[in-house]
Formats: structure tokens, C-alpha cells, sequence
């Protein structure tokens, strides 16, 4: 464990056996392109045929040595022979078909710098395709590690019951740049074609969890196997190269413990993502109570006098319901309660309503004593029916408290204008 084996990646089954590995992520030689001097290798001086063979063999080991929930990521690309567009990707997909693979996705990889392979009659190329397969349709897939969320539109302040609580789900278009040359420092030798160590990372999030194990077959200068080491995975690698082989470990010795360390820090930036994920919860349990008073308005019904919102301590097991809230109701003294409910209950399950997540728990009072004693000693903020995404009022006393259509613990205080 933790080791480039200096041997052909066709060899894997001579070194693993057992079901071991959590996620294969790799770039295979290209076709026939480029000479690495080795006699033998895959892709350069070989037939089409001959090639995708051999790396049918080299993933039919991978997938022996796979745990059953793993996965094998493939960053490839068609190439021309020929005047005409040979599509390797989709060639080799069948390949990995006939092994047991399956094809989950298609990613787009858009490299932006790259070299300008443009000739008369075609396009400049600056995309690669990275293939997930998976071993079994139980695979992992963490995909809230990678969402987005510090870069959404304001529209998610009001609209809070139109994002995921966790962020935006990545696309299937992923950009990032190759690395320039020497970028890992000039005392390691370059590669033929670096992969970008932020895709790896995102490919990493998305697979497996610390202690997992990372293996790549065609491991080159070390790029994959050194993001896990960083992420503090385990690593296998195959790389003919020994040259190759020694800058990866001068790498792994020199910069082990700085680019740990930057993992550990990064990795507690996840607090953010809990923390917004929590905001847009309280955003929609105190949007829904708007929602609710301003419906019953439509209906002619003022019977409402103020209604305090709690986020409950209990949790549901359906997918679908992504927190529970306990609506508090003081009403009027001559208000029909029933009556009241029942139009409560035709609201909540229609859209918008039914699209919160919530699980709400209602309780009507005509008591104002009863309901001023729950509240009481509690420290409370104001909502208008305008906004519930900025409280309005501190609750000083119990009483003042009825002044306002909706009251809560829950505290927001956002002004849209800071999220353009």
C-alpha cells in the first residue's frame, strides 16, 4: 500500500488480488501519439485493435481488485486518423461493457489552456471526456461534498424553497486548467500531459472518504496518487517510468506535511456549507409562515393575530422532508378553529407549500395568556409579511411580541443587496 509499482499496468493482478480499491482514476497512453520508450507499451506503435485490447486487459484487473460500491474514472479523448475522427471514448466504453463496467456518466472536462491542435476544417480542441463507470449499481457517490454553494444567485435570499439546502449541483462540464509546466516546482520533471490536481480532488470528495483506497494504473508523474496521499488516502499506482517514479516520491517527501495541512484546513471549511444549509432552512421555515398568513388573507380570513415559529428537534424519514417546524397559532376569540385548519391544511399541500420540505406541526390558541407563556423568556425576532429574510424587531417583552404577524428564535438578518 501506498506505492508506484515500477511494473506494466497489464501486470496488476501479480501484485492485486483482492478486493481493495475504492476508486481507479486515470488517464491511459494515448494512441499511438506519443513514444514513451518502452518496448511494448500501450498505445504508441500498436494497432487500434491491439490497443483497446490491452486496456480492456488492464481494467479487467482493475475491476477484479474494485470493492463492489467502487468506481473507475477515465479521462480520455478522441483523436483523427486517417481525415476522419476516431471516437476512442466511446470505443472504449464498449470495452469496459464487456468487462462488467457500467456507465454512469459522461463528463465534459474543458481544459481552456491547452495546446491549439487546430488544423483547416476543424475546431480548436480544448475539452477532453473524463467516463465514470461504476462496478455496481450500489456505488458511492457523494456528490453534496462538491456542490456549490457560495456562488448562487441572490434569488436564493427570497426563494429559498427553490435551492438545495446543501448547494448547487455540479454539471456535467467541469472546468479546470492544465497545469503549466513545473508547476509542482522546478526541481521535479514535467509530465506529457498533467492531469489538474483540483479535478482530481473533486473526483476524490466525490468517491471516497479518508483512509480509502486511490489507484491509478497509468500513474505518470504521480498526480493521482499524490492528491490522495494529500487527502490522506491510501494510494496504489503502475508507472513504467522510474524517473517518473523518483520525482513522485521526492514530492511526496518533500511537500507532505504543507500540502496535508492545507487539506485539513480546506477540509474545515465544510462548516460553511453546514452553516448555509441551515440558513436556507430557516429561510424557507420562516417563508412558510408567510406564505400561510398571506394565504388565508386571500381567503378573507384575519383571523390570525400572530404566529410564533420553532424549528423542532425531531427529524423525518422521508427524503423528501428536510426538516420539521411547529407552527404556533394565536387567533381571535371568536375565530372558527376547524374551520381555520382546514384551510391551513388545503394550503400546505399545494405548491409552493408542498415544495418546503417541511414537515409542519400546527397548534391554534384563542388563549393569549396560554400563548404568551410559551413564548416567554425566550429571545425572539419580528417578521413582516414584506420579508422573512430580515427580522424587523429585538422581542423585548412578551407582549410586544403580538404586535407583529411572526415571531421566532430563528434570527435572519440578510439584505439582498450583499449577494449580487
Amino acid at each position: 500500500m501506498n506505492t508506484i509499482y515500477n511494473i506494466d499496468a497489464r501486470q496488476i493482478s501479480t501484485i492485486l488480488n483482492d478486493e481493495i480499491v475504492d476508486v481507479t482514476i486515470s488517464s491511459p497512453p494515448y494512441f499511438d501519439l506519443k513514444d514513451y520508450g518502452y518496448e511494448g507499451q500501450i498505445g504508441y506503435g500498436q494497432q487500434y485493435d491491439q490497443y483497446l485490447n490491452d486496456l480492456k486487459i488492464v481494467f479487467e484487473n482493475v475491476y477484479h481488485c474494485t470493492k463492489n460500491n467502487g468506481t473507475l474514472w477515465i479521462i480520455i479523448d478522441a483523436f483523427r486518423r486517417n481525415d476522419e475522427v476516431i471516437p476512442l471514448p466511446f470505443d472504449f466504453s464498449k470495452k469496459m461493457a464487456e468487462i462488467g463496467w457500467k456507465l454512469q456518466e459522461i463528463i465534459i472536462w474543458e481544459k481552456d489552456k491547452t495546446v491549439p491542435w487546430a488544423h483547416q476544417g476543424q475546431m480548436r480542441n480544448i475539452f477532453e471526456y473524463i467516463l465514470f463507470f461504476s462496478k455496481s449499481k450500489e456505488y458511492t457517490f457523494h456528490i453534496d461534498r462538491v456542490r456549490d454553494y457560495e456562488n448562487l444567485k441572490k434569488w436564493w435570499v427570497k426563494y429559498p424553497e427553490r435551492y438545495n439546502p446543501k448547494g448547487k449541483t455540479p454539471t456535467g462540464i467541469w472546468k479546470f486548467e492544465i497545469p503549466t509546466q513545473g508547476s509542482w516546482g522546478n526541481s521535479y520533471r514535467s509530465h506529457f500531459c498533467p492531469l489538474p490536481e483540483r479535478m482530481i480532488e473533486q473526483i476524490i470528495k466525490i468517491t471516497t472518504d479518508e483512509n480509502s483506497v486511490v489507484l491509478d494504473p497509468f500513474a505518470g508523474s504521480g498526480t493521482v496518487p499524490a492528491v490522495a496521499h494529500f487527502m490522506k488516502r491510501r494510494y496504489l499506482g503502475f508507472e513504467l517510468n522510474p524517473e517518473y517514479i523518483k520525482m513522485f516520491e521526492k514530492y511526496i517527501t518533500d511537500l507532505s506535511a504543507e500540502r496535508i495541512s492545507a487539506y485539513e484546513k480546506e477540509s474545515a471549511t465544510c462548516l460553511k456549507q453546514t452553516k448555509f444549509q441551515e440558513l436556507i432552512l430557516d429561510l424557507r421555515i420562516l417563508k412558510y409562515a408567510k406564505i400561510i398568513l398571506l394565504g388565508l388573507q386571500k381567503k378573507n380570513n384575519n383571523d390570525i393575530r400572530c404566529v410564533f415559529v420553532q424549528k423542532a428537534e425531531k427529524t423525518s424519514q422521508k427524503h423528501t422532508i428536510l426538516v420539521n417546524a411547529t407552527y404556533r397559532f394565536l387567533v381571535t376569540a371568536d375565530a372558527n378553529t376547524d374551520k381555520l385548519q382546514a384551510e391551513i391544511n388545503t394550503l400546505i399541500t399545494k405548491a409552493p407549500l408542498s415544495k418546503f420540505g417541511i414537515a409542519p406541526e400546527f397548534q391554534i390558541t384563542n388563549d393569549e395568556i396560554a400563548f404568551t407563556e410559551i413564548i416567554a423568556d425566550k429571545k425572539l425576532y419580528a417578521y413582516s409579511l414584506k420579508s422573512t429574510h430580515c427580522f424587523t424587531n429585538v422581542i423585548l417583552d412578551n407582549t410586544t411580541a403580538l404586535l407583529h404577524p411572526i415571531v421566532s428564535e430563528i434570527m435572519v438578518a440578510l439584505n439582498e443587496k450583499d449577494y449580487e
